[in-house]
């Protein structure tokens, strides 16, 4: 399958906005780079990568000087705690209003996590452009980012009087008059052994400059490649780990393909008939519990004129019951709960699908949901809270640019 890279340069409304690309083929071949100004991208999209608005298809990066990568400890128990606890962790790195800015976490490790940060307008702008273009990135990235990473090793690209840097945990664009100092500087996150490597790609540094860098010249490896740097970053970004920018609000839109295509618009009659079936039980719900408070006090009657008592204690159908040495039967909630999620799930629009539901009596109503970010789940939990329902996240979990979530609803 042919794959596209894009490299954003500059800023996107600005004149000088430029984009590279590269276009691979079936087998791993480049089948087309170049340069072009922001303008002129629609152009080669048209005739090099028509297919470029399937998301599975697209990488896109971005300068890394443009990006703040940023490995820091975020406290929580879970994953999802510690997502959204991550951009009040950040917030003493950045300069600027933590809520104009976007925060993007890769894979939690432990208490650990990889962030990206970057304005929130810079990215809704390099979308606008790509849009313009007739492109729709599946991931989004720093081009730092997109260099292979390991322990106990640094991998620098050279690029012309720039250096591109990937450490375990830092990720950069520095000159290459500064790089001696960065490396140096680098140094303190490594453990004395093994001894760090230092893997170069397209350029070296003089022996004086490894000394400099607190590297002896066996410790440093030279990578051949040929090509532009473009082409090394979108061969090794399989590799690299790299955070997805594309989350929350600016996460991608993945396209239907292969067999499920010609079944995406019954897929999408069959969720709003699911949803309007759920809105018919929480209104059939309704009525039944009018029609239950009429029956609830037929039966408060009928039982003072049986029994000759003015109070009745508790269910009079249940104390019937008893009387009459039958067990005493439970009603289910499954219609109340299933009707209150339905038409909560119906204020969110299209943002959601309902995956599964399961009910019994001990544990309540269950339900697995793919919505597209953590925000939606608290907004979910807000309006049923607000209808007398208490819904529990039992798990959540990042999936293909979804959150997938277990929910448990009871009250």
């Amino acid at each position: 399958m042919s794959r596209l890279t894009l490299r954003l340069h500059g800023d996107s409304a600005a004149d000088d906005a430029a984009v590279e690309w590269l276009v691979r083929g079936d087998d791993g071949a480049v089948a087309g780079h170049g340069r072009v100004a922001g303008e002129e991208l629609a152009g080669i999209i048209a005739e090099h990568a028509p297919w470029a608005d399937d998301p599975a298809r697209v990488v896109v990066l971005v300068d890394a000087a443009d990006v703040l990568a940023i490995s820091c400890r975020v406290p929580g128990r879970s994953a999802t705690q510690i997502r959204r606890a991550a951009p009040y962790v950040v917030e003493e790195f950045v300069t600027e209003d933590i809520d104009t800015m976007h925060v993007a976490c890769g894979a939690v490790d432990g208490q650990n996590v990889e962030c990206l940060v970057a304005p929130r307008s810079g990215i809704a702008a390099w979308l606008q452009l790509l849009a313009s273009a007739g492109v729709a990135p599946g991931y989004l990235t720093s081009d730092a980012m997109a260099l292979p990473v390991a322990e106990q090793a640094v991998t620098v690209v050279y690029d012309g009087n720039a250096a591109l840097v990937r450490a375990p945990r830092q990720a950069a664009s520095v000159d290459v008059a500064n790089l001696p100092g960065v490396l140096e500087a680098l140094g303190a996150d490594f453990a004395e052994e093994p001894a760090p490597v230092l893997r170069q790609v397209g350029g070296a540094l003089t022996e004086l400059e490894l000394s400099q860098a607190g590297f002896a010249p066996r410790q440093a490896e030279t990578v051949e490649h040929a090509g532009p740097v473009l082409a090394y970053l979108a061969e090794s970004f399989a590799a690299s780990g790299a955070a997805n920018m594309l989350q929350g609000a600016f996460a991608a839109r993945r396209r239907a393909k292969g067999a499920w295509a010609p079944w995406r618009a019954v897929a999408a009659s069959a969720t709003a008939a699911a949803v309007l079936a759920l809105g018919v039980l929480a209104a059939q719900g309704i009525w039944a519990n009018q029609k239950a408070d009429a029956l609830q006090q037929e039966a408060v009657d009928l039982f003072r004129a049986i029994y000759d008592v003015d109070r009745v204690p508790g269910n009079p159908a249940t104390r019937m019951r008893f009387r009459l040495g039958q067990a005493v039967g439970t009603e289910s909630g499954f219609h109340r709960l299933a009707g209150q999620l339905g038409m909560a799930l119906g204020e969110l629009q299209d943002r959601f699908d309902l995956v599964s539901l399961t009910y019994s009596e001990r544990r309540g109503l269950g339900a697995e949901v793919l919505v597209s970010d953590y925000d939606t789940l608290e907004s979910l939990q807000a309006t049923l809270a607000a209808r007398g329902v208490e819904l529990e996240v039992a798990a959540a979990e990042q999936f293909e640019q979804r959150v997938r979530a277990n929910l448990r609803l009871s009250g």
